[in-house]
């Protein structure tokens, strides 16, 4: 369930993958990592683009968190891949 902390609205986010020992690296479009977990990944943030990937250099699958989501692995992989984005700098 959504929360609002200092007037910001934050979303849940549950990633589950195929086993329990995957890697699961999540990231935002500017390059940045959010969180690593293994098996199940579950994390609050604000609305927005983010990136995820199943182990390092396995490919990255777009997530567009605008309200509370689920997904797993299997369904991720099974959509569109994506770029990684390129951290910046400036």
């Amino acid at each position: 369930m959504s929360h609002v902390y200092e007037n910001r609205t934050y979303l849940e986010l549950e990633i589950t993958g195929n086993s329990r020992s995957v890697d699961i690296w999540l990231g935002d479009d500017g390059g940045n990592l959010v969180q690593r977990e293994r098996g199940v990944l579950r994390t609050s943030l604000l609305p927005g683009d983010y990136v995820v990937e199943f182990g390092l250099g396995t490919g990255c699958h777009p997530i567009r968190l605008y309200q509370d989501s689920r997904y797993t692995q299997s369904e991720l992989q099974a959509g569109p891949t994506c770029e990684r984005p390129v951290f910046n700098v400036d």
